[in-house]
């Protein structure tokens, strides 16, 4: 029992981390995006996905200090979710209508 306490303390320090940096790459980049491509690239406003990635950020940089927005929360689950969902299927779009067509 005396090891698995620090065990579970280590594996939620992993997970704070990488969500928060998660978290602020997904931020910064919807930022840093033209606001002409979301339209393009039939998404949400610019800024609605502006306030959607930096409110996560904040929720995965809070699972630093524990309580409810500890790693094991719903909260930080949601903000994690938040996160990725620009990640993985806005930004794909947003780079490809940025780039151009294939042809």
């Amino acid at each position: 029992m005396d090891l698995v306490l620090p065990v579970i303390a280590v594996i939620s320090l992993i997970l704070a981390v990488v969500g928060a940096g998660i978290g602020v790459f997904a931020a910064v980049d919807a930022v840093s995006r033209r606001s002409d491509a979301f339209a393009a690239a039939d998404k949400q406003t610019k800024g609605t996905w502006a306030g959607i990635t930096v409110a996560c950020a904040v929720a995965l940089g809070l699972g630093f200090f524990g309580g409810a927005f500890a790693p094991q929360s719903l909260l930080w689950l949601a903000g994690l979710t938040g996160s990725l969902v620009y990640l993985l299927d806005v930004r794909p779009r947003l780079r490809e209508v940025q780039r151009g067509g294939r042809w």
